[in-house]
């Protein structure tokens, strides 16, 4: 896991027209806490239609996070052979809404290679069962011996610092588990919460849990100060955590997106009728997060990293019932657009995306395939809506060239006849979607005015959006490079300007309005 810091600079953009009278800004609704409800409740019907949508965005309880908890159960013996599931009987276990239920966990290392030990009855491997059996705390001890001290990521090295991270570690080469999150159902929901996979959905999508690291956090003050993890792989979009039972106090995981903050606290005792109980979060590879102190006993964790596959169809069981139209936010938009909000005249809805994607990776571009949360559940509610959605990365430019505020009223001069005439007959906007992902680059000679050229590089590059479009979110604070170019001539430059990533859909207008 490493740190990951946000971009010092503000990116900045050019003006290259006339500026227009900015639209006033949308105030945000408060955001709701843990304790409220927001799916529940409907916009206020005063409002217009697009404020009551935007409200209802802004009160949504932002999916950056799920996570529950799975009882053990110790199952006795089969006393006579299990006669094999029927096709009718293995769907009714599939369909029913049976509370999920795991067997003790089983822990195998290797134990030959360190220090030339072995394990129990000179085994080169040895073993912890979880909850512990009464008599069998020594199988704590020998854990302890089994683990290495846990490093973290600081830019492209391995740093080892109990200032910041006190931990241990066992890395997949050396140890295995019993604990499956497949067929516990953990992976289903996080592909239901956190990466939707819609029924009848063109994009159908999956969730590969891929066991990364035990780790063991101890008191005293075994902690994890608050950090970003650093994605793996483009197609990596969160982590997965699982608590399994051992006895401890502190160590809550709290995880942070967006001003948000969720605590799981897994601190159990053995004398607490669900001490025998697994536990887990998931989260985005874009929150920051950190383990508070462990102030008694051992934090013993299994983390997970996720990654968005192509699915071959629907997830099996309870999240076939999965399905759009009964979700809280398709009702909102559906009776917003129901409403004509456009008065016929057509334009252009935008939702900036809440969460941060590498959308102009050189090698992979994954989206929509790995939108998040609520921008997930935006794109498959206008997709459901057959709105035909588009997801850009959109530049927004900025008024800095205060000499080129009236450009539009200015005596052309004679050399620049034509390039006047020709950026007279269209201003463009403060807004420019671009046609695909990708960093656009450019050079070209100062010979035009640069309101022109830059222009030709934006038009190039993709479309000024419409006056008329109205964005129900605000961009979030991450940016990513999106078009670098170069004037040469005699007073030569280079500028770049970054980008945010928006889902768009336009409306044509009714009846030649």
């Amino acid at each position: 896991m490493a740190d990951s810091s946000d971009r010092g600079d503000k990116p900045v953009a050019r003006l290259l027209f006339k500026p227009r009278q900015k639209a006033k800004p949308v105030e945000p609704a408060n955001e709701a806490t843990e304790d409220t409800a927001p799916q529940s409740e409907q916009p206020s019907p005063e409002k217009p239609p697009l404020d009551q949508l935007r409200a209802f965005l802004a009160n949504q309880n932002h999916m950056f996070t799920c996570g529950g908890s799975i009882p053990i159960v110790e199952r006795p013996e089969p006393t006579k052979p299990q006669r094999a599931p029927t096709r009718d009987r293995l769907s009714n276990r599939l369909t029913t809404d049976e509370p999920r239920t795991s067997d003790p966990i089983t822990i195998r290392w290797d134990v030959a290679d360190m220090k030339g030990g072995t394990g129990q009855r000179g085994n080169p491997c040895d073993k912890i069962t979880l909850p512990l059996a009464p008599g069998s705390e020594n199988d704590i001890q020998r854990l302890l011996d089994g683990t290495q001290p846990a490093t973290f990521g600081r830019g492209r090295e391995d740093v080892y610092d109990e200032t910041y991270r006190k931990a241990l570690k066992m890395d997949t080469t050396t140890f295995c588990s019993t604990f499956d999150p497949y067929s516990l159902g953990i992976v289903d929901t996080i592909a239901q919460v956190l990466l939707p996979s819609i029924v009848d959905s063109s994009t159908h999508r999956s969730v590969r849990a891929e066991l990364y690291k035990l780790n063991l956090y101890t008191s005293p003050s075994g902690k994890f100060k608050k950090h970003v993890d650093t994605p793996r792989s483009p197609s990596q979009f969160g982590s997965l955590v699982v608590c399994l039972p051992l006895e401890h106090e502190g160590g809550q995981l709290k995880v942070r997106h967006e001003g948000r903050e969720i605590t799981y606290d897994w601190g159990t005792s053995s004398t607490k009728p669900d001490f025998a109980t697994i536990r887990w979060a998931a989260f985005y590879s874009d929150c920051e997060h950190e383990i508070l102190e462990v102030t008694s006993g051992h934090r013993l964790t299994l983390t997970y990293n996720l990654y968005a596959m192509r699915g071959t169809g629907r997830l099996t069981g309870v999240s076939q019932t999965l399905d759009i139209a009964h979700l809280p936010l398709y009702q909102a938009v559906s009776n917003t657009l129901s409403k004509d909000p456009f008065d016929g005249k057509g334009g252009t809805l935008g939702f900036w995306c809440s969460h941060a994607y590498a959308f102009n990776d050189p090698i992979e571009t994954p989206l929509p395939d790995t939108l998040k949360g609520v921008d997930a559940v935006i794109w498959e509610v206008f997709q459901k809506l057959n709105l035909n959605p588009t997801i850009s990365a959109v530049i927004e430019l900025e008024d800095e060239w205060h000499w080129l505020e009236n450009w539009a009223d200015l005596e052309p001069y004679k050399s620049d006849v034509e390039a006047h005439k020709l950026w007279e007959l269209a201003v463009p906007t403060k807004q420019v979607a671009g046609k695909e992902f990708g960093v656009f680059i450019e050079q070209y000679y100062q010979e035009l005015p640069e309101s022109l050229r830059l222009n030709e590089i934006f038009t190039s590059w993709g479309r000024y959006l419409d006056e008329k479009t109205q964005w129900l979110t605000t961009p979030a604070p991450k940016s990513e490079l999106q078009i670098a170019y170069a004037a040469y001539g005699n007073q030569a430059s280079a500028e770049t300007i970054y980008s945010h990533c928006a889902i768009l859909v336009d409306f044509p207008a009714k009846g030649g309005a």
